[in-house]
């Protein structure tokens, strides 16, 4: 009979929400066993079910439109990658914009314009003619101005190795020379060539006392001489107090080089192996002596073994 009224019961309540009062909260049959009891349709139980059942039917239907979206992500057109794209976007419009400002700063604005030009290093050239070639560049931005241009408008490509320039901001440019430099001077007829150590004359003068530079016995045939290449190594190797008394250097062969100082002094070199050591070795000698005494020749053609006449 008890069997027979708990099936009437779930019978009866086949169709409402039903629960089980197995809590310890709930005092115990007395068959011990679980029981079910009908629920009301209204009951605060039976309206989160209903809830419950609402949300997950709804969040079953959004899972394929999140499934869309991750799909469109692989393609690589995400909705929400659209603002990184346009913020990649504006930066580089920004940077853009930025480089062309400098630009125009840099090399068109007149904050950079050149106002004062300086020249240095010039002894070959006249300084105020210098300046007046590179007239031109004035109101030129510095940073316009190469090296190149300025050696083109001095010219004289001659007398110049090159020129350097050092921007001095706002308006000053200084242009530095890079001239060649006389070693020695050429007869050549009634006049004087004045010509570096390659060959180049880089000057006609009308008196030996326009430059006080040793006198190159042979002509301006010498130049084309292997011979001069060996007096000017000997000349480079020379002590500048040596060289400022030097008159005359002779080469008549590559293994007889002479030189003759302004008081007449013969000094025998021989060859141009060891100069740096017969420069030394011949300065120690002249300032042993002194010039008290009267010398007729140094011979440093050996220098471990000099000699003085």
């Amino acid at each position: 009979m008890a069997d027979s009224s708990k099936s009437g019961r779930r019978e009866s309540g086949a169709g409402s929400p039903q629960i089980r009062l197995n809590s310890s909260k709930v005092s115990q049959l007395e068959d011990l066993e679980d029981s079910l009891v009908d629920m009301p349709e209204n009951s605060r139980f039976s309206q989160w079910r209903r809830q419950s059942a609402r949300l997950r039917q709804e969040k079953a239907q959004q899972e394929p439109e999140h499934q869309g979206e991750l799909e469109g992500a692989g393609e690589g057109q995400p909705s929400y990658g659209r603002p990184r794209w346009r913020i990649w976007a504006y930066s580089l419009l920004a940077l853009l914009l930025s480089a062309v400002l400098f630009v125009g700063l840099v090399f068109f604005s007149p904050l950079l314009a050149t106002q004062n030009i300086r020249v240095q290093g010039a002894s070959l050239l006249d300084t105020q003619e210098v300046k007046s070639r590179l007239s031109s560049l004035e109101g030129v931005p510095m940073t316009r101005i190469s090296q190149e241009q300025v050696a083109s408008l001095i010219g004289q490509e001659s007398l110049l190795y090159g020129v350097s320039l050092q921007a001095q901001p706002p308006h000053d440019l200084l242009v530095i020379l890079h001239e060649r430099v006389p070693v020695a001077l050429i007869q050549e007829g009634d006049s004087f060539l004045l010509v570096d150590n390659e060959g180049v004359t880089l000057g006609k003068l009308g008196s030996r006392d326009e430059a006080k530079l040793p006198l190159l016995e042979g002509g301006p045939e010498l130049l084309e001489q292997p011979a001069f290449a060996t007096v000017t190594q000997v000349l480079a190797s020379l002590p500048t107090s040596v060289l400022s008394d030097l008159d005359k250097a002779q080469a008549d062969s590559a293994s007889t080089i002479t030189l003759t100082m302004t008081d007449g002094t013969m000094v025998v070199w021989g060859t141009p192996e060891e100069s740096d050591l017969k420069a030394k070795v011949l300065l120690q000698l002249m300032d042993s002596v002194g010039s008290e005494v009267k010398v007729e020749t140094y011979d440093v053609s050996s220098p471990l073994i000099p000699t003085v006449k």
